[in-house]
């Protein structure tokens, strides 16, 4: 499973931040739900959140809400494909500097 994300055009520091669009490709077949998270450096947790395996394979921008970052680093988003039954079939991640 591959995925990737951009923060361009860069957002104003917020409390609460909407991500930007994460597209998935390479989705192992029985992946019925995703658990996004989204973290700032090597281990600064920023929250998460699990949902149903988006049909084409793209969260849409603004979907989710973490923790928003504010000060310049590099975040990552992971992402977890997870079976009907909650068996983790794939893990992914993508970082990119903020702001870019």
């Amino acid at each position: 499973m591959q995925v990737r994300f951009s923060f361009a055009p860069p957002r104003a520091c917020s409390t609460v931040f909407p991500n930007p669009e994460i597209k998935l490709t390479h989705i192992p077949a029985d992946t019925r739900s995703i658990l996004v998270r989204f973290r700032r450096g090597t281990s600064s947790e920023l929250g998460g959140q699990e949902i149903p395996l988006p049909e084409n394979g793209i969260v849409k921008a603004e979907s989710l809400r973490t923790w928003g970052p504010c000060n310049p680093d590099l975040y990552t988003y992971e992402v977890i494909a997870k079976s009907r039954t909650g068996v983790v079939l794939a893990k992914a991640e993508w970082s990119e500097p903020y702001p870019p």
